[in-house]
């Protein structure tokens, strides 16, 4: 899956919407906002690293965990996150992924970042 497919998957989902808060017109980031109180949560990161495109996303603690130590060589902390968010995201190369399995992360970031708003 390339980058703007993966994009496209993630903004088609209900409240998603594309921003750019960080430095970089590469670094895309997709957040899901709650229409009754205006918070808003990101749930996708996608971006180049290191001539790799990539992808941040959300699991709970356990799952980020498992995740890291069973696929050591393909799954990171996630890159550009605040410590006390690293536990819970991690950072993948689109390429090291089927599609499916990138869908997969992407439905469950969504599904963590709707139940925090």
């Amino acid at each position: 899956m390339d980058k703007q497919t993966l994009l496209q998957y993630c903004l088609d989902k209900e409240f998603a919407y594309l921003d750019f808060p960080f430095k970089g017109e590469d670094y895309a980031v997709v957040k899901v906002k709650n229409s009754e109180n205006g918070k808003n949560r990101i749930f996708a990161e996608i971006f180049t690293l290191k001539g790799e495109d990539s992808f941040t996303f959300s699991t709970d603690e356990n799952a980020a965990l498992f995740l890291r130590e069973t696929y050591p060589q393909t799954v990171s902390r996630g890159w550009h996150c605040p410590p006390a968010q690293a536990k819970y995201k991690s950072t993948v190369a689109l390429k090291d992924f089927d599609d499916d399995v990138l869908k997969k992360f992407a439905d469950i970031s969504y599904g963590r970042a709707l139940s925090k708003l």
